[in-house]
Formats: structure tokens, C-alpha cells, sequence
């Protein structure tokens, strides 16, 4: 493909080093071997001034890589790496996409982030996706998740149709293994529950939804995918309550992907979507085939037009709820379901840092989102710290991002 690894290692001097919600030092110069950074120290009189801010990168904690178009890999790489993303996590490796693009970028083949995967998705009968693993007795469950521990897997990821006692065991099994469990809140279990490690979309937040009643939509993807519309029309203060007591009481993170929600908000606006600049980096097929309802957005094709002004009540809903679950103290997660329509790789993990700011996050407190709170959740030491013998994932910037978000824009 003719890419190559660059040779690692770099001195950056006189730079302000941000770790983002534990503090800054100005007249630093951050010295780099290998893969490491090696020594974080004043600046000295005779070293040639480097300037700007350095942060660790950012991290993507919810993406898909492409499945239905081969040999994106290294280009999808490529635009994470190019907005600043070092990290992704996959949460749904349908065909082994994840696993070897995370192999391959281990192994200098191609520059890429560093990849953490799930493996595939864990449902229950009649999947929703195929591909997906299903897994319907507590036995199975216990089988499956020391199968794919035993193949490496960095987490374990549920789907919608998985019953309770099964549930059960997976959160069992995956504690024994040291892994966590993240996914949908099953439609058949409650938030509470549920108990999982890492909750994605806010699916389970809107009521406890056991008997909660079809989406108003028909839709079984958006009742699956999407959080109901009635389920938002219903939440109240006290229910959000209830659900980041619960969160704090567990230790119960949340990545809501936000751009996700809202990108499915607007998923009846096709031909604007598809003008924004962020759709022109990827190829037109993705655009023009992939992504035109209703081929693949089912969201956008199956829904009435009545339903839009609720499907986006849904998603202010979401963004309030997003600051509420912050005010209380929940750990939120950056992530951004990278691979569903008008979602693009690392141009997207901007746009989220962006809304939750709009969800009431300062945006240095976005940046806790998307790097140190994140970092802790991966099993990399250190990673999302600036910190000798930490990882050298490092941004520089020329303006400071953690103060206005319009200073992404200067990165180095």
C-alpha cells in the first residue's frame, strides 16, 4: 500500500503538558523512546522551543470497523489518526474485522490506533444481526465467554435479546475472567437489573423497560437500537435520577454516543447529511449506496414522518439526560457508533466532544470523557496519562482544546 510506520521518538519543548481533570504544567518538554514517554521535565535554556499543548490522544469507545467494503482498514485508521484518535474500541466484530486490524497495526503493517475489541455480539434468539453469537442458557453463556477470553478479546458486548438468567451468567463469567460487560440493557431486563459495566446509547435509562410497550415506530431495529420514542416522552427527573444512584452505587459507566443519536435524529434530512464535509472522507459508495434509506438506515426508512418531531424530542431528551447523569457524578464515556450512517471515523469523536458540551460538560470535562476516564476502562497501563512509562499517544496543538473545543482544529 506503500504506508509505513514512521521510526517513534521526539522531543517536544517548552509545551504545556494537560492531563485533562488533573492538572497542567506550562515550560515542559515531554521526551519520547520507543513507544513510551520516557521523562516529562522543565524546558532547558539551550533546547529549540516546540511550543503548543500536548494531551494524550483521544478515545473512540464505541465504533464499528467497515464489514461490506474490504481493504478500508489502514484508511479508516488513518482518519481516526488524523482527528487525534488513538484508540478505539470495537464493540461488535461481526466477521474478525477488529481482531485483525488490531493485529495488523500491532505489528507496524499499517499506522492505525490501537485497537480493543469485544469480539462478537452476545444475543439471544432470532438475533437482530448476523453473525452474532447466540447464546441462550446460562451454560452456553459461561462457554462462550471463556472461548472468547481464551481468543483475546478485550471486553464482552450483549445485545437486545438476551434473557435475565442468561444475562446472569455472562456478568458471572466475565467478572471471573477480568473482562468487562458492556452493551444494550436487554429489552426483557431492567437498568437495575441488568448491572452492566458499561451501558451504551442510554438504551435501558428511559424507565426500567421490562413491560415497556412497542415502539411507537414498529420498527424492530429502532426498538432494539434507538431508545424508544415513548420510553423519552416518559422519563422524568426521578427516574434519572434513580438510574445514577444505581450507576454510582455499581460503578456503572455510560457512553452514550450522542452523535449516533443525533445523526439517527436526522436521518429523515438524507440529502443534507450527505453534503456535510465529514461524508466527503469516505468514499461515495458509503454515502450514495450505503447509507441512503432505505438500504441501510433503517432508522431513517422504516419511520413515519409524524414520528421525526419525536425522534428528536428524543434526542434533547438524551442530551439532558446526559447532563444530569454528569451533575451526579456517573462516569460518561466518548464513544461514537463509527460506522453507522454519517458516523465517520474520528471526525465524528469531535462532533461528540462537542455535544456533550452541549449536554452541560465543560470541555475540558469532555476531554475526561474521551482520554483519562476512558484510559482507565482499556487494559493498557496508563494509557489516556501523561506520565513517564506511560503509552506516547500524544496530540499537539497549537491552541488549547481543553479551554474552547474550536482549538481542535490546530492540531499538530
Amino acid at each position: 500500500m506503500g504506508l509505513t510506520v514512521p521510526a517513534s521518538g521526539a522531543l517536544l519543548a517548552n509545551v504545556t503538558v494537560i492531563e485533562p481533570g488533573r492538572g497542567r504544567l506550562a515550560g515542559r518538554t515531554v521526551e519520547v523512546r520507543g513507544d513510551r514517554i520516557a521523562a516529562i521535565r522543565a524546558t532547558r535554556s539551550d533546547e529549540t522551543a516546540t511550543g503548543g499543548f500536548v494531551l494524550p490522544g483521544l478515545i473512540d469507545m464505541h465504533v464499528h470497523q467497515p464489514t461490506a467494503i474490504g481493504g478500508l482498514d489502514a484508511y479508516f485508521g488513518l482518519l481516526f489518526l488524523a482527528r487525534g484518535v488513538t484508540s478505539v474500541r470495537n464493540t461488535g466484530d461481526l466477521d474478525g474485522t477488529a481482531r485483525a486490524m488490531r493485529d495488523a497495526i500491532r505489528a507496524d503493517v499499517y499506522p492505525g490506533p490501537r485497537v480493543f475489541t469485544c469480539g462478537p455480539l452476545l444475543d439471544g434468539a432470532s438475533p437482530l444481526w448476523p453473525d452474532s453469537v447466540v447464546v441462550t442458557t446460562p451454560e452456553a453463556a459461561r462457554r462462550e465467554v471463556a472461548r472468547l477470553a481464551a481468543e483475546g478479546v478485550d471486553c464482552i458486548k450483549v445485545y437486545s435479546r438476551i434473557e435475565a438468567p442468561v444475562l446472569d451468567a455472562l456478568r458471572e463469567a466475565t467478572r471471573a475472567e477480568g473482562l468487562p460487560l458492556l452493551g444494550h440493557v436487554p429489552r426483557g431486563v431492567s437498568f437495575e437489573r441488568a448491572l452492566l459495566d458499561d451501558v451504551q446509547h442510554l438504551i435501558g435509562v428511559p424507565r426500567a423497560h421490562a413491560d415497556r410497550p412497542r415502539d411507537q415506530t414498529g420498527d424492530e431495529l429502532a426498538t432494539a437500537v434507538y431508545p424508544p420514542i415513548a420510553g423519552w416522552a416518559e422519563l422524568d427527573e426521578a427516574r434519572v435520577a434513580r438510574v445514577a444512584r444505581v450507576s454510582l452505587q455499581h460503578g456503572i459507566a455510560h457512553t452514550p454516543t450522542l452523535v449516533f443519536l443525533k445523526m439517527a435524529s436526522e436521518a429523515d434530512r438524507y440529502e443534507e447529511l450527505r453534503r456535510r464535509p465529514a461524508a466527503a472522507l469516505l468514499p461515495r459508495v458509503f454515502r450514495d449506496v450505503g447509507w441512503r434509506p432505505p438500504r441501510r438506515f433503517r432508522l431513517g426508512g422504516r419511520v413515519t414522518a409524524e414520528t421525526w418531531p419525536a425522534f428528536r424530542a428524543a434526542f434533547r431528551q438524551s442530551l439532558a439526560t446526559v447532563g444530569a447523569l454528569h451533575r451526579a457524578g456517573v462516569r460518561l464515556h466518548a464513544g461514537t457508533d463509527t460506522g453507522n450512517p454519517f458516523v465517520v471515523p474520528g471526525a465524528s469523536l469531535h462532533e461528540e466532544l462537542r455535544l456533550l458540551v452541549a449536554a452541560g460538560l465543560t470541555a475540558e470535562e469532555a476531554w475526561v470523557a474521551a482520554t483519562t476516564d476512558a484510559g482507565e476502562f482499556l487494559p493498557e497501563p496508563e494509557l489516556g496519562r501523561l506520565r513517564p512509562g506511560a503509552p506516547a499517544d500524544l496530540l499537539l496543538f497549537r491552541e488549547d482544546p481543553t479551554r474552547d473545543l474550536a482549538a481542535l482544529a490546530t492540531l499538530e
